[in-house]
């Protein structure tokens, strides 16, 4: 009886088998987690690229702005990062008159609130210094992700402040009433 025992000790026919069953269960396990970072990385990633575009695009207009026109950026935005859900957008203007921050006009989209005046300060040490008749166009995404495996990682919202100028007027011109072109 002794020498079975010792001959059982002694024996490590089976220790590949139980490394594998104690390591694959990490392996598949941190394999799941680098997908889900890495996938959470392309959505922020992506939503802050959508959101210097969109802020190009608006600093670019001489015509009319109209609510239809952000709430179709705002479809973009959504169809470029893929899978975010619907993303919320607010697109302002902000003036300085009489070396005071003034919101000229805002407009925000799936459940994001406008900006008012009374909200700049708030934000104020995120905007830049401006003379007196200066104006910036402000866009802002709030993205939310949702893990496709759980993994630990709790539901996240992606913001994204981006402030430009705009390139061709002094401002951009918006029309709160304005109706979209028929199809």
């Amino acid at each position: 009886m002794l020498n079975r025992v010792k001959h059982f000790l002694r024996d490590s026919g089976a220790a590949v088998a139980l490394e594998t069953v104690l390591i694959i269960p990490i392996l598949i396990w941190s394999f799941v987690a680098s997908f889900v970072f890495f996938d959470a990385y392309r959505v922020y990633s992506t939503s802050v690229k959508a959101t210097y575009m969109v802020a190009d695009m608006l600093s670019r207009q001489t015509n009319d702005v109209i609510p239809h026109d952000i709430e179709g950026m705002a479809n973009v935005i959504d169809s470029i990062i893929r899978g975010a859900g619907a993303v919320q957008m607010r697109a302002t203007q902000v003036g300085v008159i009489n070396d005071a921050y003034v919101v000229e006009w805002s407009h925000a989209v799936n459940g994001a609130a406008r900006l008012f005046t009374s909200n700049i300060p708030d934000i104020r040490d995120r905007l830049p210094n401006m003379p007196n008749g200066e104006r910036i166009v402000l866009v802002e995404t709030f993205v939310g992700y949702e893990a496709p495996f759980n993994i630990g990682l709790t539901v996240l919202r992606f913001d994204n402040f981006t402030v430009v100028r705009p390139r061709y007027a002094g401002q951009v011109p918006f029309n709160p009433d304005g109706v979209p072109p028929s199809t």
